[in-house]
Parts: structure tokens; sequence; C-alpha cells
């Protein structure tokens, strides 16, 4: 963490407060002094919110059971709740850096270019996982299920097959076994692909480009420059999504056949862009789709900036900035 005077740390734009060990506060810009003249802030009690021992939303553990945070909060970029004097609460995002043995907490008021004024970041989390849940709810039911149903059936009629042709027809069952297996597999990979996991974020994009290519024909180039650097594993999953949702809403969208998926390791940071030439859309019209909230708050909850450049016959560039150095988890 650079050092820098306390006079010059005052002046900075953003609300930052630089902490001891002890949550001790060693200084803090105007913004911050602003920022605590208007809400009542407590600084050990969001440094607990950022690593998962507070609760950002509710007050007591019952409201907490099914709290649509679970599993959300990061240290890089968390959601949290301020109250005003007057007991009117406020949408904030926090982010947590530690160096050094010094921590530096930034507060900025929560806002998406993609969220309405009226819009709950909090209901936005809960519709997200409500829907994720339908779709794997959809899958299993329109395709695990009617294929083991399927199973049930012709092992049943086991029974009623001449003796000499059984021999064949559990060959043929053995093959739909594969098949649903194949199944399992793939939408396990959609949930959470274990590549990432074993071998990293590129191996894992590999994965999912010669995977798409292969069961679609929509042709991906991808590209990947610079030193290849180990990412946090929010980074390495939030970066996979966003990746995953601008590449197919390419395929969906964009009238062509080809995208170019480019990830470049430089300056602590990696920079990806996806981009197509295809017919592009009208942001304006198209900011309040779930796709395009799902990437820009992915990209917000580890600290990442995205942008989304498009506009009708002008094809369509997706724009990701993510950092590599690690920050407290």
């Amino acid at each position: 963490m650079m050092e820098v005077t306390t006079n010059l740390f005052r002046e900075i734009k953003q609300a930052l407060w630089l902490l001891d060990d002890r949550s001790t506060v060693l200084a803090r810009t105007k913004k911050a002094e602003q920022l605590q003249e208007k809400f009542q802030i407590n600084l050990t009690k969001i440094i607990e919110i950022s690593q998962g021992k507070g609760c950002a939303l509710h007050s007591t553990k019952e409201e907490c059971l099914n709290c649509p945070l679970e599993g959300e909060i990061s240290a890089n970029g968390f959601p949290f709740v301020l109250l005003d004097h007057q007991q009117q609460p406020k949408e904030f995002w926090g982010s947590l850096q530690k160096d050094q043995g010094k921590t530096m907490l930034q507060i900025e008021v929560q806002k998406s270019p993609l969220l309405q004024p009226s819009d709950s970041m909090f209901n936005y989390l809960n519709n997200a996982r409500e829907n994720e849940r339908k779709k794997i709810a959809q899958d299993l039911h329109d395709g695990i299920a009617q294929s083991i149903y399927s199973l049930m059936l012709e092992t049943r009629n086991l029974k009623w097959i001449d003796p000499s042709l059984r021999s064949e027809k559990l060959k043929e069952i053995d093959h739909h076994f594969s098949d649903v297996l194949k199944e399992v597999k793939d939408l396990a990979g959609e949930l959470r692909p274990m590549t990432i996991d074993e071998f990293g974020l590129v191996p894992a994009i590999e994965q999912f480009v010669e995977r798409t290519v292969e069961m679609t024909g929509f042709e991906i180039a991808l590209s990947v420059t610079g030193k290849l650097e180990a990412l946090s594993e929010n980074s390495r999953i939030s970066t996979y999504r966003i990746i995953q949702e601008a590449v197919v809403n390419s395929l969906k969208y964009s009238g062509v056949n080809q995208v170019e998926l480019t990830l470049n390791f430089t300056d602590n940071f990696l920079h990806v862009l996806i981009e197509d030439q295809g017919e592009g859309f009208d942001l304006k019209r198209a900011e309040n789709g779930f796709g395009l909230i799902n990437m820009q708050e992915r990209a917000h909850a580890v600290a990442g900036e995205l942008n989304i450049i498009s506009a009708p016959q002008q094809g369509t560039k997706v724009i990701l900035k993510v950092p590599i150095k690690e920050v407290l988890e």
C-alpha cells in the first residue's frame, strides 16, 4: 500500500479509511468525513460484513436463514446498508484491501447504470438466485428426469423380451445410461466447471470454447497474452461467468458466426475483450436485461470494471478489467 502524507490522503476524492490491524482509524479522506456526518457508520461492523462474520441485511438469525447474500460476500466488493440520522436506509458497496499490516476501506453509494432507482440490490440478488434455481429445476425435469424415466421403462420391459434379444437390448440400455451420465456432467459443468478449480481460469475458458464450438459450430477466436497470473477464487468464477454470458449473448443475438475473445494479463490486471461484428443493440433499451445486470454485478463484486459498447449495426464489445493482486478475503 502506497505511503502518502495525511494531507495528501485527505484530498483523495473517494471515501477512504486507512486502518491498523485493530481497526483504529489512522487517516480518512474528506469524503469519508462527509459520509460519517450523514450516516451511522460502524467501521468494525462493516469489516465483519466483508469477512462474512456479520449480516449486511438482517437483524435476526431467523431472517438470515434464506439470505439472498449467502455465498455472495467478498472483500473485493460487498453490499451493505447504512442508516442515516433519520433512520432511513441506503445501499452501499464496500471494498477492502490489506497490505503491510494496514487496511484500506472504501465505501461508495450502491449504483449500477443497469438498475432503475426503484430497484433494490438485495431484491435483485434474491431474484437472480431464484431464477437460477428455476433453470436448474427445469433442466433436471426436462432432461435428466425424463431420461431416467425412459430407462426405467426400458428396464421393466426386459422381462417381456425374447431371451435371445435381451443381450442387444442391454447394450442399448447401457448406451442410454452413458447419455444420462453425460447430461449430469454437462449440467454440473454449467453450475461450476471442475477445470476452473483444478487447473485455473484459462484452461476452463479453453474447455468452454472447445465445447461451444463443438456443440454449436459458432467460431470463437481465443487469444491469451501476457504472463498468466493466478486470480482469487471469486475473481476466477466471476470472470468465467461474464465471458460465458457475453459469448452466449453473441451466439444468440449477433447474427454472425464468430466472436473474438482476448485475455491479456498485464500491469497487475486481467483485461478481457469479447467482440463481435454483428447486429449490435441499443444499450438504453436493453439495459434492464437480466444478463447485462448480472455481468455488471459480478464485475463489481470482484472490484472489476465492465464496459459494454454497442449500437444497432455496429457490433458489440464487452470490456472487462479485473485486478490480479490478492485482496483480503
